[in-house]
């Protein structure tokens, strides 16, 4: 199972959650269960809106680092 956080549009993998990730600090109203991986894939796509964006310590594989955020 994956969970969507919709306010920070990050995915987090709940079969391999870390400490980092602070699952409990994201609200209810927030949250969106995903139950398959196709699903994730499609939503990690660069075309699909709004971006969301795999978590970088329980999904580092779905991670993409945002340079713009860095140098911008």
């Amino acid at each position: 199972m994956y969970l969507v956080d919709l306010e920070n549009n990050i995915i987090h993998d709940m079969s391999f959650v870390r400490y980092e990730c602070q699952i409990k600090k994201i609200p209810e109203d927030k949250r969106k269960k995903i139950y398959s991986l196709q699903t994730v894939k499609t939503m990690l796509d660069t075309d699909h809106r709004p971006k969301y964006n795999g978590c970088q310590y329980c999904m580092s594989e779905y991670h993409l680092l945002d340079f713009t955020k860095i140098f911008g």
